[in-house]
Formats: structure tokens, sequence, C-alpha cells
């Protein structure tokens, strides 16, 4: 054997070696490939309906939300109209009260002096 035959030899067994370990390499990448495949497949079944449910949840927030607005604005104008019948009622009825009371009082007091002369 001389030493071209070695040569070709060894290099016949580094490159059986060196596809051994691609080999290997590639098989471990397949595994691996499928497992990220597995995860996004698990992702799309469970994530994709969690965000569904999660923008209808949203999607109600602002609806209850616009409600809430609206019952506010109607609160709001119900006491502008409770406040302006208040200052009403009190423009209307302060001075016939001060009034009566003043006319009783002043009735009293003849009262008392009338009896006070009998």
């Amino acid at each position: 054997m001389t030493a071209a035959d070695l040569a070709s030899v060894l290099a016949a067994v580094t490159c059986l070696a060196v596809v051994a370990v691609l080999a290997v390499v590639v098989a471990r990448l397949a595994r691996t490939v499928a497992a990220v495949a597995d995860a996004v497949e698990e992702v799309r079944t469970e994530a994709l309906p969690a965000l569904r449910e999660a923008t209808d949840a949203v999607r109600r927030a602002g609806e209850e939300t616009e409600r809430v607005s609206q019952i506010i604005d109607a609160a709001e104008a119900v006491s502008t109209r409770v406040d302006g019948a208040s200052k009403a009622a009190y423009v209307a009825l302060s001075r016939p009260v001060i009034k009566t009371a003043a006319a009783a009082t002043g009735a009293q007091r003849a009262a008392r002096k009338l009896r006070g002369r009998d």
C-alpha cells in the first residue's frame, strides 16, 4: 500500500465520519423543527381563542363604558333640573313664607297687647 492509497483511505474514513456527524445533526434538527411545529400548533389552538375572548371582553367593556357615560349624562341632567326646580321653589315660596311668619308674629304680639289691656 502506497502513501497515496493510505491518504485515500483516511480521506474516505474522514468523509464517512463527517457524513455520520451531519446525519446526527440533521436528525436532531428535524426533531427540533417538529417540536417547534407542535408548539406553534399549541399556541394556535390555545392562544388564538383566548385572544378572541379578550377582544370580545374589551369590546363589551367599551359598550358598558358607553352605557355608564349615558347614565352619568342623564344623572347630570336630572341634577340640573332638580337644582333649577329647587331654586324656583325657594324663590316662589321663601317670600310668602317669610311674610306669613312675619304676619303671624305680628298677630301674636298684637294678641298679647290686647290681652294685656283687657
